[in-house]
């Protein structure tokens, strides 16, 4: 049977995530805005930006018993909004050292864009110059897809123990977690397979089932049954 287990493997999360692995080793998942338009260097919504990222919620983020901050400052048009999400198993050092990274790499990511999601190996941060938070929705999900596939074996095998994987996964960090966090993996195929899920601490229990079942839904209408390296994120 899947079994499910903490430790400091190299693995994304986000807002709402599962993810299966392996993956691109160690490189950034980028998804920069659509359509959000982009600000200038020195602007107001920059200064509100990374006064809000680095000055506030980062510090908040890293010092929480979750891991977890959200927020926003200035006035209209240049109303910066953020979140941050660490991974479950790292400690607030991690925390911080990953999103001050994150919010000076998100400019030369994205060519300043005013919507970036950016998912490093031990923190998820969004920033965006309106109110993505979303409690009760999957809106703006976002997919990152690795080159790697199940070319021989059992595929049905493989989707089988995928999907009791993901279940058993979701089902402890929603049910058996305080930071609503899991990783997991299956010895059931060769090689075996990882996952991890985790959900955001302004979030209740039933709110995280949901949108982590949602996002299994959406698994099997965005990959193929033997995708190998795959995330799903979103608020």
């Amino acid at each position: 049977m899947p079994g499910v287990y903490s430790s400091s493997m190299i693995i994304i999360h986000a807002l709402l995530l599962l993810v299966l692995i392996p993956l691109a080793a160690a490189q950034p998942w980028t998804n920069c805005g659509r359509g959000q338009g982009n600000y200038s260097a020195g602007s107001t919504y920059e200064t509100n930006l990374l006064d809000l990222l680095l000055g506030t919620l980062c510090h908040n983020a890293s010092s929480s018993p979750t891991l977890f901050a959200k927020g926003s400052l200035g006035a209209a048009p240049d109303t910066a909004w953020a979140l941050i999400l660490c991974r479950g198993d790292v400690s607030a050092k991690m925390c911080y050292e990953c999103v001050t990274w994150a919010g000076h790499y998100a400019a030369t990511a994205c060519n300043r864009s005013r919507d970036v999601a950016l998912c490093c190996d031990q923190c998820y941060v969004r920033l965006a110059d309106h109110n993505f938070f979303d409690p009760n929705g999957n809106a703006g999900v976002v997919s990152s897809l690795s080159a790697l596939g199940i070319t021989n074996g059992d595929v049905v095998g493989y989707d089988w123990a995928l999907t009791g994987l993901f279940s058993s996964t979701v089902k402890y960090a929603v049910d058996n977690s305080s930071r609503m966090f899991a990783m997991g993996y299956s010895a059931e195929t060769e090689p075996g397979i990882y996952s991890a899920a985790q959900c955001a601490a302004d979030l209740s229990r039933p709110q995280c089932r949901n949108c982590l079942q949602g996002l299994m839904g959406m698994w099997r209408t965005t990959f193929l049954r033997n995708t190998r390296g795959a995330r799903l994120a979103g608020p």
